[in-house]
């Protein structure tokens, strides 16, 4: 076994390719050895104007850390990582479903109701999605539980059973606005259930009781 290991650890400082799928996208991540002039215009591993022969593709000159140069890494193709320099991270990219956990929320008229919603999306650029915020995807499905609850609190049981369809496009647009720089696309938020809460309570002596 500490053959296998010791192998594993010698091969790890073997620059290898990075295999970029068709459903994927990321970046590649290169720490700049110093800063300011003239690193900043005449980089270290990379190349501003002249294309690396390895990788068919230049480091994106705008794509700028302090610390780091970052180049985006398209799907369907190949990068050469050198570890312990560079590292990669990529995403799905093809379209998702994700259903949001069903929440229970107090109505305008003191009816308790439970709604539960789904959002279809699809990651457009996946360097803003990795980079601009932390965990897209939950922080997508917080964006749609905070709007719901607002919506909800707004409106009568009444109200709600006669507007779901603008508490989809209110959902829809609040969800646009709140995930913009994400490098994301919503396609879709749809209203899956509504309905009022039933609350269940154990009694000491094992007797079920069922308040609504």
């Amino acid at each position: 076994m500490w053959v296998i290991s010791l192998l594993e650890t010698i091969t790890g400082f073997i620059p290898r390719p990075a295999i970029i799928r068709d459903d994927e996208a990321g970046f590649r991540q290169v720490p700049k050895p110093w800063k300011g002039w003239p690193w900043d215009y005449w980089p270290w591993i990379r190349w501003t104007w002249i294309k690396k022969p390895w990788a068919m593709k230049p480091w994106h000159p705008r794509v700028k850390h302090e610390n780091t140069w970052l180049t985006e890494t398209k799907a369907g193709g190949w990068y050469w990582i050198i570890p312990w320099i560079m590292e990669y991270e990529t995403c799905k990219t093809k379209t998702q479903v994700k259903d949001i956990r069903a929440q229970s929320v107090w109505t305008k008229d003191g009816h308790d109701v439970t709604v539960g919603t789904s959002i279809r999306y699809y990651v457009k650029n996946a360097m803003k999605a990795l980079l601009e915020v932390h965990d897209y995807d939950q922080s997508l499905q917080n964006v749609v539980l905070g709007v719901v609850c607002d919506y909800v609190r707004q409106h009568t049981l009444d109200e709600l059973k006669s507007s779901l369809d603008e508490l989809k496009n209110k959902l829809l647009e609040s969800v646009r606005n709140a995930s913009d720089g994400w490098g994301l696309k919503i396609q879709d938020v749809a209203i899956t259930d509504i309905g009022k809460t039933q609350n269940f309570r154990i009694l000491l002596s094992g007797d079920l009781l069922s308040t609504q």
